[in-house]
């Protein structure tokens, strides 16, 4: 196993809000098992935030009427994500590179070579919970404003790394969409 998370991988990049800190060992594996089952649950609401509601012509007044709860509730959980980020709640922004093998992150501290981690990552800026996650210190680099750390994940379950895969697939797929839509209005202004 090569030591690059990100060898051969589709990866998702932003600036997101993340923390770390370096810990003596990996929480016991009933805890690590709540863990999981947090994260699994958040990666789940976080899809579910970010699908559009599909309905079909037969369900036509009710979809619309869903899709103004939705919109509403987008709106509001908007408000509290802001709110949180205003109260200093959040860590902040870096930018990260992941995908469900591991992580990458600018930062001006980065932790020791070989460390275990725990690491809180906000996926979703309109949801204010974050995913913790355990990794292992594989590269680090010191020097200018920011050095680069990179951390391979330790001790997800399946369903965790089946939910980031697939968090990184949505987000890499938008991107491309939005990519398609800019490429077709500079062809249709030329």
């Amino acid at each position: 196993m090569t030591n690059d998370p990100f060898e051969d991988a589709l990866v998702y990049e932003d600036e997101l809000p993340l923390s770390w800190e370096v810990v003596d060992a990996l929480p016991p594996v009933q805890r690590l098992s709540t863990i999981n089952a947090a994260n699994e649950a958040l990666l789940r609401a976080g899809e579910g935030l970010e699908e559009p509601l599909r309905g079909n012509e037969e369900s036509h007044e009710l979809t619309q009427e869903f899709q103004r709860l939705d919109a509403k509730l987008n709106l509001v959980l908007e408000l509290l994500a802001d709110w949180l980020s205003r109260q200093g709640d959040l860590p902040p922004a870096l930018e990260v590179r992941f995908n469900g093998q591991g992580i990458s992150w600018q930062s001006p501290e980065t932790p020791p070579p070989d460390a275990t981690l725990r690491l809180t990552l906000y996926v979703c800026p309109s949801f204010p919970k974050p995913l913790v996650l355990y990794g292992r210190t594989v590269q680090q680099q010191d020097g200018g404003p920011d050095g680069v750390a990179v951390a391979r994940f330790l001790a997800l379950s399946a369903g965790v790394v089946e939910g980031l895969e697939r968090l990184v697939f949505r987000r890499h797929r938008r991107e491309v969409a939005q990519l398609r839509g800019q490429l077709r209005v500079g062809v249709d202004h030329d």
